[in-house]
């Protein structure tokens, strides 16, 4: 078998897997979904350039390790504004609602403040019993 043909194959097999794992891999790890992808595409870019087998692997996995750093970066991100949406509603719940004086939400639509947009939000207006 020549070498063109074995990176052939190889190229074949690497956009194969990296279409398969890419859609097998759920919306929460993006780790896995970076690097099948980063593998792929680094696999079709290693044979291109060096047109032989030691470049087709060479890119599949400097493809693979920079797009799992790539989607390891996103789920950091993702983990982390989970964790600041779970304290701001424990953040919440803290608070004692039979403790407030007697009110309602209300919604306040957004708006600029010192030159920063505010979004809109609910605030409690308290009213006379």
């Amino acid at each position: 078998m020549s070498s063109k043909r074995i990176g052939l194959s190889l190229l074949v097999i690497a956009i194969f897997v990296s279409f398969s794992l890419s859609s097998c891999a759920s919306s929460g790890y993006n780790t896995q979904k970076g690097a099948a992808i980063g593998a792929g595409i680094g696999a079709i870019a290693g044979q291109a350039i060096g047109r032989n087998t030691q470049a087709t692997l060479t890119g599949t996995a400097a493809g693979a390790l920079l797009g799992a750093i790539v989607g390891n970066a996103f789920d950091q991100d993702l983990i982390w504004n989970r964790v600041k949406e779970r304290e701001a509603k424990a953040a919440l719940s803290d608070t004692a609602y039979e403790e407030c004086p007697p009110g309602k939400w209300v919604q306040v639509p957004g708006k600029w403040v010192g030159g920063k947009w505010v979004p809109s939000h609910k605030v409690w207006v308290p009213q006379d019993p």
